[in-house]
C-alpha cells in the first residue's frame, strides 16, 4: 500500500496562493509608487506655474509703472522743468516699455493657449525671409533698449515653406527676443533665412551670449521651468520663449533645434517643410528614380 502524502494535494495550491498574494502586493506597491510619482509631478507643475505667474506679475508691473511715470511727467512738463531732449527721451522710454509690456501679455496668452490645447493652424505657402524681416523690424525696439545690434543677412533667392504664417512669426519673434535677452550690451545677433537640405526653409538666429549648458537648454524647452532671480535680469535664463517657439514649430510639422556652447553663444534653427507643390514634385522625382532603378517591378502584374 502506497504511503499517503498529506501535503501533496496542498503543494500546488499553496504555491499558487503565495504567488497570487505576492503579485497582488507588488501591484499595490507599484500603483502606490506611480500615484506618488504622479502627485509629485503635479505638485511640481503647480509650483512652476505659480512661480511663473508670480514672476510675470513683476514683469507686467515694471513696464506699466514706467509708462505711467513718464507719461505723467510728459503731461505736466512745466511742473518737472523738462527740456526738449528730455521729453523726446521719455517718449522713447514709454514706447520701449509699451513694447515690452505687449510682449509679456502676448507670451501669457500664447502660454495659456498651448496649455489649454487651443492652438489653431492655417497652413499656406510662407516666405520665410519676409517673415524674418518683419520679426527683426519688430524686435529692434527691444534690441535698442538692450544695446544689442541685430544683423539681418540677405537671402540668396526665395526661401519659402509650408505652414501657419502667424505661428511661424510668433516663434521667430520669441527666438529673436530671447537672443536679445541673453546678449550683453554691445553684442550682435545674426539672423538669416536660407534653403536647407531637402528644400526645407530654415531661419537661424545666432547670438554671442555666454551660451547655455545642456541642462539649461532642457529647462528652457519646458514651459514655466524658469525661476526668477531678482531685478538684475527678468529671468535666470531664456524664460519660456524657446518652449513656446518649439511648440509652435513642431505642431505644424517643422523642426526646432538649439545648439550652444558655454562661452560661444547659442544657435537656434527653425526648419519649415517645403510647400506642398515642391514637396510633391520632389516625391514624384524620387518615385521616378526608384522606378528607373527597379524596372522589373513595373512589369509585375500579380
Amino acid at each position: 500500500m502506497r504511503a499517503r502524502e498529506p501535503f501533496a494535494s496542498l503543494k500546488g495550491s499553496a504555491i499558487a496562493a503565495y504567488a497570487s498574494d505576492a503579485g497582488a502586493a507588488l501591484a499595490v506597491r507599484a500603483a502606490a509608487s506611480e500615484a506618488r510619482r504622479a502627485r509629485l509631478q503635479a505638485e511640481l507643475a503647480i509650483k512652476a506655474r505659480a512661480d511663473f505667474l508670480a514672476n510675470m506679475n513683476h514683469e507686467l508691473r515694471t513696464p506699466l509703472n514706467a509708462i505711467i511715470g513718464f507719461a505723467t511727467m510728459l503731461r505736466d512738463p512745466s511742473s518737472y522743468g523738462l527740456a526738449d531732449d528730455q521729453r523726446s527721451a521719455y517718449a522713447e522710454y514709454i514706447l520701449q516699455s509699451a513694447d515690452l509690456l505687449l510682449a509679456h501679455i502676448n507670451t501669457l496668452l500664447e502660454a495659456a493657449d498651448l496649455d489649454g490645447g487651443a492652438v489653431s493652424l492655417d497652413a499656406e505657402t510662407v516666405d520665410l525671409h519676409e517673415t524674418l524681416e518683419r520679426a527683426v523690424a519688430a524686435a529692434r525696439i527691444a534690441a535698442k533698449a538692450a544695446g544689442v545690434v541685430i544683423d539681418l543677412r540677405p537671402a540668396e533667392g526665395a526661401v519659402v515653406g509650408w505652414g501657419d504664417a502667424r505661428r511661424i512669426a510668433q516663434a521667430v519673434d520669441h527666438v529673436l527676443k530671447t537672443a536679445i535677452k541673453l546678449s550683453s550690451p554691445g553684442a550682435r545677433v545674426l539672423a538669416r533665412a536660407v534653403v536647407a537640405d531637402g528644400g526645407w526653409a530654415e531661419i537661424s538666429v545666432r547670438d554671442h551670449s555666454e551660451g547655455l549648458s545642456r541642462e539649461a537648454i532642457e529647462r528652457a524647452l519646458e514651459a514655466f521651468g524658469e525661476v526668477h532671480r531678482g531685478l538684475d535680469r527678468s529671468f535666470a535664463g531664456p524664460g519660456i520663449g524657446y518652449a513656446i517657439a518649439k511648440t509652435f514649430i513642431e505642431i505644424q510639422g517643422g523642426r526646432f533645434a538649439i545648439k550652444s556652447r558655454i562661452g560661444q553663444g547659442t544657435l537656434v534653427q527653425i526648419l519649415i517643410p517645403p510647400p506642398r507643390a515642391l514637396d510633391n514634385r520632389a516625391k514624384t522625382q524620387s518615385d521616378a528614380a526608384a522606378d528607373a532603378a527597379h524596372p522589373a517591378d513595373l512589369r509585375r502584374t500579380g
